[in-house]
């Protein structure tokens, strides 16, 4: 099993568009199943869980077994553990329980994952005690990005309290989460400033990390509103494609 977090501590990046794309392209290679960990739901909408018994947060809480909380997607060998964005218990609890039972995130997030190839956590932009709860049993990290002034700033508070995270609370012969991925969404072209932002980025290749660039796609929004896959939608950029391909390889 492998689990992979898709986390930055900042809205509107591109998390779930990432999240929900690498894992469609993973259940292509194994039983894969993503975790909607972010309260406003966004990736059980996009993969029309319309109706659900119960959603992540009551398995959290106890409330159901983890073969009730589980649904299946209309993409083979993809599966979910959905989460109510209106009025769902999510936020509830990453707000007010998650500080005293970190230990029993990680627990909940390897007994699921143990039955499957890959586990996809899509999480809110927050780096709260929830969020550091879900980095104690990740594999990887990876990070999203757009292409603006305020990328550079965001991708070293992540990687500053990352960095303080695992020497606080992570023994020495712990496993620790392996980061060195970061995807840059919805670069355009046309904006010659991106260029210039990208080109300062190339440097983290000289200490080891992978760069991914998704271009600016409008097939994202059309997918989004149908329910598809961006893999299952004929509008769809080469580049997307491509790089969504290379992404999941590299994590395979």
């Amino acid at each position: 099993m492998k689990i992979i977090t898709v986390a930055l501590q900042k809205g509107g990046v591109g998390k779930t568009s990432t999240a929900v794309s690498l894992a469609v392209e993973l259940a292509r290679s194994g039983k894969t199943i993503i975790i909607d960990a972010d309260p406003q739901g966004n990736a059980t909408t996009w993969l029309n869980i319309q109706t659900m018994e119960y959603e992540f947060a009551d398995l959290l809480n106890g409330k159901c077994t983890l073969e009730q909380c589980v649904n299946k997607t209309s993409t083979e060998n993809l599966f979910i553990i959905p989460t109510a964005g209106i009025g769902g218990e999510l936020k509830e609890y990453s707000e007010n329980k998650a500080g005293g039972n970190q230990g029993k995130i990680k627990k909940t997030l390897k007994e699921i994952a143990k039955n499957y190839d890959y586990c996809v956590i899509d999480t809110s932009p927050s780096f709260g005690n929830f969020e550091r709860g879900i980095f104690y049993a990740t594999n990887e990290i990876i990070a999203v990005l757009q292409l603006d002034e305020f990328s550079k700033d965001g991708l070293q508070i992540f990687n500053d309290r990352l960095r303080a995270f695992i020497a606080d609370n992570l023994e020495e012969d712990e496993a620790r989460p392996n980061f060195n991925k970061i995807v840059f969404n919805a670069k355009d072209d046309r904006i010659a400033q991106q260029n210039i932002i990208l080109n300062q980025f190339q440097a983290l290749k000289q200490h080891g990390y992978n760069l991914y660039v998704i271009p600016v796609d409008q097939a994202y929004r059309k997918v989004q509103s149908a329910h598809i896959a961006v893999q299952d939608f004929s509008g769809t950029k080469k580049e997307t494609l491509e790089t969504i391909r290379q992404l999941a390889a590299d994590l395979i």
